[in-house]
């Protein structure tokens, strides 16, 4: 019998895993809150479901059966918007099964805005409402949670150098940047599913690490034909996205310049 996965929050990450999560054998089900989206879902073999978040309550469009029958929840849903994003993951949660492996899309903002390199064990911005929701999570639940810390996400029709078009002398053009291309972050979510790698908290991003001038100024032109000037200065942290390498068959594939 075939395991239902849950995808909360479909969108530009979520369909496509959701359709590489169809060929590992899920019955896929996404969540939005957008009924248009729904369509768009299923055309893509996945069954949408409407999130609805209204008057301060939660409610999934899905059948008891179908979230009897759910092994895998991902959370894949931005923070703005919620008063409490924490409460809001840890509310979903509580409605399946209590052997469902929990996977949280977070991300590497979560730092502490340091000059130096950060790894898992780093330092938290615990005033980061993402990194509230990871503590949140990880009191109710860390022994079937996984978190994946993603840096900047680039891939199809996404890319930050699209800020800087339209802007000169740009600040902290010596700091390092921190990116990692959507075919790779996917491949994250699919060897941790499969191997079940709960308990864990893994970074997801590139070791390239360019300056932001470097790396923006050749992607733009590459890209956009146009130049960009940065002022040389400036420092930041630099993601150390090695652990889930050294702990699982994942490798980084894609380069951040193939854009």
């Amino acid at each position: 019998m075939k395991k239902n996965g849950v995808i909360v929050g479909c969108g530009w990450l979520g369909q496509p895993l959701g359709v590489e999560l169809a060929k590992l054998g899920f019955t896929v089900f996404g969540g939005t809150r957008n009924v248009e989206k729904i369509t768009i879902l299923s055309q893509k073999g996945i069954n949408g479901f409407l999130i609805d978040f209204s008057e301060q309550e939660i409610s999934l469009d899905l059948s008891s059966e179908q979230i009897k029958n759910t092994s895998l929840v991902i959370f894949s849903i931005p923070p703005s918007g919620f008063t409490d994003y924490g409460e809001t993951l840890l509310t979903i949660a509580k409605l399946f099964p209590p052997e469902a492996h929990l996977v949280f899309s977070s991300s590497t903002g979560v730092y502490k805005e340091v000059n130096e390199i950060v790894d898992e064990s780093s330092a938290l911005d615990e005033n980061h409402s993402v990194a509230k929701a990871e503590i949140l999570l990880l009191n109710n639940y860390k022994e079937r949670l996984t978190i994946l810390r993603l840096a900047g996400l680039i891939g199809e029709n996404r890319h930050p150098v699209k800020y800087f078009l339209n802007k000169q002398d740009i600040p902290n053009g010596l700091a390092p940047i921190n990116l990692i291309q959507l075919t790779d972050v996917i491949q994250a979510f699919l060897i941790v599913i499969q191997y079940k790698k709960i308990n864990s908290i893994y970074n997801i991003c590139s070791p390239q690490h360019p300056t932001r001038m470097d790396y923006y100024g050749e992607v733009s032109q590459l890209k956009f034909g146009v130049k960009l000037s940065f002022i040389p200065e400036g420092s930041g942290k630099t993601v150390d996205g090695s652990k889930i390498v050294n702990q699982t068959s994942f490798r980084y594939n894609t380069s951040i310049f193939e854009v």
